[in-house]
């Protein structure tokens, strides 16, 4: 078993990174056999009493531990835009603290931490080289056994331009792709890096998950006079979205194409699931409460927290729907962390609220035609602003001739006239007689029927 392990993995290869909360206290080749991620290290200091954390610690959008102190540490919203930062921080989804040890570049001259942190004991640490993510760790009585200030000085002279000291001693353990370092103790949390792989499905060409919201079995979203159901909508703008973006060579994916009922959870785990996904974008009319009509209207976009790439493309789809001359709302852009798809996809997500079912003039928008059709047009453009991609006319349909009936034959009409005449029947009043064989009897009547028509 190795003494030392350290690595600097460049942040444009790392899909995501996850701090994985282990309150069934699984041991680390547990965790990473149920993951499969990439790089696993034990995260920040907890106690081994409560099986607390005792450092600033939140974990997609939960704040785990949040002390009465400011301290430098790392944040980040999916992996890969990973950066120094001065926690607590709200706006970011995930972030984690412990013992700062550089700082921008500099050195901490004083670190600060717990007597029992002291001495020569296994570390691990995380931080920044080269805009790459470093992670470090040795095994507590090895060789590599360091003290706070010598890993701070090993770091810094290996050139890291930041650094935090993580959970040490009988903590230290890590997974370096393959490579271990062992411990026999469950650790409260550990930093779980995934990279992006190989088989991406989509290639070269950008890609788009389109999330039609509710399902069929939702009848409680619709509008006060039951003329209006938001599961009809969504999924009829998700095929209208992509059948635009398909036609400007943009792969789409949805998360219910087939308008079946699909979990929250589920919609995220599939497009968690496919690497290279640029954007997601949730499909939804918006509703205020009291279960009547109100006065509240108008286009709006919700997204995880400002800034980045989120806000980048809401903002780009935001001007194509105001060119199309949509009501929007006076603030168009929300920002919710609370929501379930903007808290738990990691590519770019947007969440779109057409307009309110619960207000008689968006009703009628959100049931036109028309309207449904240009909305649409007006975000695929935004969509695809954001992504960089032209925009491309349909096709014009070249004029049909009309076709020219053909003459009929003898048969039809010598059957059309028998039915005309009242000789034969038709197959709708019981009498069934042009399909049945003929026979004496029949011929008679037939006969029978000519006679009294022409004869009589």
């Amino acid at each position: 078993m190795a003494d030392h392990l350290a690595v600097t993995i460049p942040l444009d290869r790392v899909q995501r990174i996850q701090l994985y909360i282990n309150t069934a206290r699984k041991s680390l080749p547990e965790i990473q056999a149920e993951t499969g991620a990439d790089y696993i290290l034990n995260g920040t200091l907890f106690n081994m009493s409560t099986f607390e954390p005792n450092c600033h610690l939140k974990a997609d959008g939960n704040v785990l531990c949040r002390p009465a102190y400011s301290v430098a540490g790392y944040s980040w919203q999916t992996g890969p835009d990973i950066s120094e930062d001065v926690l607590p921080d709200d706006a970011a989804k995930n972030y984690i603290a412990c013992t700062p040890l550089i700082v921008s570049g500099k050195k901490v001259t004083t670190l600060t931490y717990d007597p029992g942190q002291g001495g020569k004991r296994g570390r691990s640490a995380i931080g920044m080289k080269s805009g790459r993510l470093g992670l470090y760790c040795t095994r507590d009585g090895g060789t590599m056994a360091r003290t706070p200030e010598q890993l701070r000085d090993d770091l810094f002279s290996a050139g890291w331009s930041s650094a935090v000291m993580l959970d040490g001693g009988g903590s230290s353990q890590c997974y370096f792709a393959g490579q271990q370092i062992k411990s026999s103790r469950a650790v409260h949390d550990l930093i779980l890096v995934y990279l992006k792989k190989e088989e991406t499905p989509v290639d070269e060409k950008k890609a788009v998950f389109l999330d039609a919201g509710h399902d069929a079995s939702n009848l409680a979203n619709r509008s006060p006079d039951g003329t209006y159901y938001e599961h009809e909508f969504c999924l009829d703008m998700a095929k209208r979205i992509k059948a635009h973006l398909e036609r400007c060579n943009v792969t789409v994916l949805e998360t219910r194409p087939d308008g079946n009922a699909v979990s929250l959870e589920t919609r995220c785990q599939r497009v968690n699931a496919i690497a290279g996904v640029d954007l997601f974008v949730s499909l939804h009319s918006n509703a205020a409460g009291g279960g009547g009509w109100s006065s509240a209207r108008g286009w709006s976009a919700y997204i995880y927290a400002a800034g980045g790439e989120r806000e980048r493309a809401a903002k780009a789809i935001l001007e194509r729907v105001k060119q199309a001359g949509v009501v929007v709302r006076s603030t168009p852009i929300v920002y919710n962390s609370s929501l379930y798809v903007l808290k738990n996809t990691y590519p770019p997500a947007v969440l779109i609220e057409h307009a309110f079912h619960t207000n008689e003039s968006d009703v009628k928008n959100l049931r036109s035609d028309a309207w449904r059709a240009a909305v649409a047009e007006a975000e695929a453009r935004g969509i695809l602003d954001y992504l960089g991609i032209p925009w491309l006319e349909e096709e014009a349909q070249e004029p049909q001739e009309p076709e020219t009936p053909a003459e009929p034959t003898e048969k039809e009409l010598a059957v059309n006239w028998a039915v005309s005449e009242g000789i034969l029947k038709g197959n709708t009043d019981g009498d069934l007689m042009l399909q049945e064989p003929l026979t004496t009897e029949r011929f008679i009547v037939m006969l029978y029927r000519t006679y009294k028509k022409f004869m009589s």
